[in-house]
């Protein structure tokens, strides 16, 4: 028997990579990633300090899910260590923006900063940019195992839905006030529907979006 079919290579590309090209691998709601083990010896002999933005972190929050909403951000990263605030939007897909978290909420900072559009209009504009990319010039570089999965996910992707986007910014919230092993930065991505949190032990969960709600509750007091 070939290798090729014991292990066919689009069963390699979804389930070999934490979170691959097409997300999290099969039904999984969520994986889990161990960092360094000194990190989380020596958690107990690190005394917590507040950054800048737990000041203000719910303010900060407000806007994140605010720019998610309702500008062309499609992706943001919360660094509550660090009080930066890194954006990605669809009017310039291939970079990213880092703002820090008390500018941010400064009146006027993010109507310079941010381009207004409707949650929906920016979802079809990532379906419209995906298809463009997939099935222009770039398609014949595609193996036929890629291109199936591809053309698959693409006619079957369903945007996270708008009204999930509260509770998973506020999450956040939850995860941070924990006294021991807390949140050290997370990250929303809406076109992957996926959520990623670490702790200040150096470990990291990667969640479904949809489904991130319900696991803070599960697993926090």
């Amino acid at each position: 028997m070939s290798a090729d079919t014991r292990n066919p290579p689009d069963v390699g590309i979804l389930e070999e990579p934490i979170v691959g090209a097409f997300g999290l691998p099969g039904d999984m709601p969520f994986v889990s990633i161990k960092g360094d083990p000194s990190l989380r010896e020596t958690v107990p002999l690190r005394p917590r300090q507040k950054s800048r933005l737990d000041r203000i972190a719910g303010e900060v929050l407000e806007t994140c899910a605010e720019l998610l909403h309702n500008t062309g951000v499609y992706a943001i990263y919360i660094g509550f260590n660090s009080s930066e605030v890194r954006t990605e939007s669809i009017f310039n897909p291939f970079s990213y923006e880092v703002h820090d978290a008390e500018d941010l909420v400064k009146p006027g900072y993010t109507k310079r900063h941010f381009i207004a559009v409707p949650y929906e209009e920016k979802m079809r504009t990532v379906a419209w940019v995906r298809a463009m990319v997939q099935t222009g010039p770039l398609r014949h570089y595609l193996p036929p195992h890629w291109m199936k999965l591809m053309d698959e996910e693409r006619t079957s992707w369903q945007p996270l839905a708008a009204d999930r986007i509260d509770a998973i910014v506020q999450s956040f919230n939850t995860l941070r006030r924990i006294e021991a092993y807390y949140l050290r930065n997370a990250a929303i991505s809406l076109p992957e529907g996926i959520v990623r949190a670490s702790y200040n032990c150096d470990g990291t969960y990667i969640v479904r979006a949809d489904y991130f709600p319900e696991f803070v509750r599960i697993n926090t007091p």
